[in-house]
């Protein structure tokens, strides 16, 4: 049985880190310091070597992907975005507190929306279908180990959603340059849309629990 090695790898942190801005689909760039923290991640850690890597179309995930993964060209899948948080995107909790829809949207996240923003459920299922796409393709094309270098609230929900063991949200948040290796199979993949996990990315760094509170800063 063929098995399907998918690394799911969050960004590295970017300009909006120091003023804890919610960031979602704005195109910002790394900051100096978030190339430097990957810089020393990949001379201090061996990443798993992959056939493929695959990438958010925001900048910052390519610049990621190159860094990371230097030797390959980036096969950029739109669906991998982070989510559009509307009228919240930007600006920092201090700037929001006083917002009635911020309040209940940090209240309950699933049940609530940001102002011209996307729906929860909405998110989930745009990057679960993304994440089908690459894994579907990495099947027709036979390869066995890809990276996924995409965002920390895709990298908590696409966890959330397909990963064995099962576990809430806010248990998967992972440091930037850090995440997660599943294992696949074609059958598993196909019958259930799950995958279990491997091993973390490149060791066991995750932040604290903080939930939806903070899935959006250092993206």
């Amino acid at each position: 049985m063929i098995t399907y090695k998918i690394h799911l790898i969050r960004t590295g942190s970017t300009s909006a880190n120091p003023w804890k801005r919610y960031v979602g689909q704005s195109d910002i760039p790394l900051c100096d310091k978030g190339r430097e923290a990957l810089e020393q991640l990949h001379q201090e850690f061996t990443y798993p070597p992959v056939q493929a890597v695959y990438a958010s179309p925001l900048g910052r995930c390519i610049e990621t992907a190159d860094i990371l993964y230097p030797d390959h060209q980036p096969i950029v899948v739109e669906g991998l975005k982070d989510m559009n948080l509307g009228t919240f995107e930007g600006k920092t909790f201090d700037e929001l507190r006083g917002e009635e829809a911020f309040s209940r949207w940090l209240a309950d996240s699933f049940k609530n929306t940001p102002p011209g923003g996307e729906k929860t459920e909405d998110f989930t299922a745009r990057v679960v279908t993304a994440l089908d796409g690459v894994v579907r393709q990495m099947m027709e094309r036979k390869t066995q180990s890809a990276a996924i270098i995409t965002h920390g609230g895709v990298v908590m929900s696409l966890m959330a959603a397909i990963a064995l063991p099962r576990l809430p949200l806010h248990q998967w948040a992972a440091n930037n340059g850090c995440g997660y290796t599943l294992l696949t199979s074609a059958q598993m993949w196909m019958r259930d849309r799950c995958a279990e996990v491997f091993s973390f990315i490149p060791d066991q760094s995750i932040e604290d629990d903080m939930g939806m509170y903070g899935l959006y800063f250092n993206e």
